[in-house]
């Protein structure tokens, strides 16, 4: 076997080589792009259904409006329980689903990060709103269904209201730690794509 033959024999072998690492590149990069398009994907979901039930939240209050309409008291506090939730509806409704097939990795971590920066502005209105209309809705329930008004019961207002105040609190701190939770993993799916963008523009 003459020189050439080996220079040939070591050409193909680079060669093969070279193809090999690209391949596994392209798999590593559509792996962590999917892990990272599902991981945003779930978030989004969540938050366009959480949209969605908030028209739901506010029928319903609507509802219990025209059954309570006799009691100015609950009648005001069922109005500004659904409107919250009106509020709450336009207030997500930048959110809409995505089609992935047409995003780049750059294109990809943009929506991350929007989503990202939208969610954390919009945290603390979303839990207030949610706080208020399990308050309001609540107390109109209780009045439709056991035709007892807590207002008339000054000893019951109080109970309820610390029961009530403990309810909250509880979701209060549940809803930080779920939202600090979300940023926190969407943050990680950003800096995910920032690397592999960067690696992919060497």
């Amino acid at each position: 076997m003459n020189v050439d033959e080996l220079k040939n024999i070591w050409k193909n072998d680079m060669y093969s080589l070279e193809k090999r690492v690209q391949i596994n590149e392209e798999k590593l990069k559509n792996l962590e792009f999917n892990k990272a398009q599902s991981s945003f994907d779930k978030f989004l979901k969540i938050s366009i259904t959480g949209k969605n039930m908030a028209l739901v939240y506010a029928a319903l209050s609507t509802v219990m409006m025209y059954v309570l309409r006799e009691s100015p008291l609950y009648l005001g506090l069922l109005f500004v329980a659904s409107a919250l939730m009106v509020f709450s509806y336009f207030q997500h409704s930048t959110l809409k689903k995505i089609d992935y097939g047409k995003l780049s990795i750059l294109d990809l971590q943009k929506a991350i990060s929007k989503f990202r920066i939208h969610t954390a502005k919009t945290a603390i209105y979303d839990i207030s709103i949610v706080a208020i209309w399990i308050v309001f809705t609540g107390l109109a329930f209780v009045k439709w269904i056991k035709g007892w008004d807590v207002f008339e019961n000054p000893e019951q207002l109080l109970q309820n209201g610390i029961l009530f105040g403990v309810l909250l609190l509880g979701l209060v701190v549940g809803s930080k730690y779920i939202y600090a939770d979300y940023d926190k993993k969407l943050k990680e799916n950003e800096n995910d794509l920032e690397r592999l963008n960067a690696y992919g523009n060497n």
